[in-house]
């Protein structure tokens, strides 16, 4: 009759060998993996410590220690069954035990929050209804597709008269700025610029333009007298050119109808550069 084997199972947790059936002998050595869940058996006819993980505590304990059960990577050498190894340090134990009940403790949260997370129902966005008639974005981008505005204008009538093309009228613009000028003697030119014709009683403005007779801005003074016998008299004014040349005179209303010349000095060089229309 087979002798029956005697089976231990490690307990990390407790970390001690328990004791499972056959004959009470010698415990085995402390494992190589102090961490997992192990058991051991003696074979009486091969005397040495055989391991295995089938025992009912194991895997009880790999049941309640989800995580810390595995198969240890080696089998402690055997040894002698009067041969009595000395048991770890306390402290060392005491280590041994803190880690491996955090690590259960976290093993057993990890799998309490393992349930996967309802996926959010899908939020279903009402698509917006657009009219194709008013809405530009509705348009389709067909590139084969003509553009509203883009048909081409018939170019005849039906019974095929051609039809006109039209004429764009110009629009009206102001006339232009009337300008006369006069040269002197020595060559310099005043240039009139201004209007050619005004209502009775309104105001205008002119400018005088001198140029040298080497194309230099003119400057100095320059005498400027509007009017004559005829239109009762004429009033003589004065001026600086400015850094152009230039002299602008803003000229005030006039009651008496007729033409009216203005007459220019330029450094004693006299002359009429324009006249101007009353009325």
């Amino acid at each position: 009759m087979a002798q029956e084997h005697s089976v231990f199972t490690w307990d990390p947790v407790g970390a001690r060998w328990i004791h499972e059936r056959g004959p009470e002998m010698t415990t085995p050595p402390v494992p190589p993996d102090v961490h997992a869940i192990q058991t051991y058996f003696f074979d009486p006819d091969g005397k040495e410590w055989i391991a295995t993980v089938l025992a009912p505590r194991g895997r009880e304990l790999a049941a309640q220690w989800q995580g810390a059960y595995k198969i240890p990577d080696r089998v402690a050498p055997p040894k002698a069954a009067s041969a009595k190894k000395s048991s770890p340090a306390p402290l060392f134990a005491v280590v041994l035990v803190l880690l491996i009940v955090g690590g259960g403790a976290a093993a057993v949260v990890a799998g309490t929050q393992s349930t996967p997370n309802a996926s959010p129902a899908p939020t279903t966005v009402p698509a917006s209804t657009t009219n194709a008639s008013t809405d530009p974005a509705a348009v389709s981008a067909d590139p084969a597709a003509t553009p509203v505005d883009s048909t081409p204008a018939p170019t005849q009538r039906p019974g095929g008269t051609p039809v006109p093309t039209p004429v764009r009228t110009a629009a009206p613009t102001a006339p232009p700025v009337q300008g006369t000028s006069i040269t002197f003697a020595d060559g310099s030119l005043v240039t009139y610029s201004g209007p050619s014709r005004v209502n009775i009683g309104e105001r205008f403005a002119v400018t005088f333009t001198v140029r040298n007779a080497n194309n230099t801005p003119g400057t100095g003074t320059l005498l400027v007298s509007f009017g004559n016998a005829s239109t009762g008299g004429s009033k003589t004014s004065s001026g600086t050119l400015n850094g152009s040349g230039q002299l602008v005179m803003n000229m005030a209303g006039y009651s008496l109808p007729g033409n009216y010349p203005f007459v220019v000095n330029y450094k004693g060089q006299q002359g009429q550069v324009a006249i101007v229309r009353i009325g």
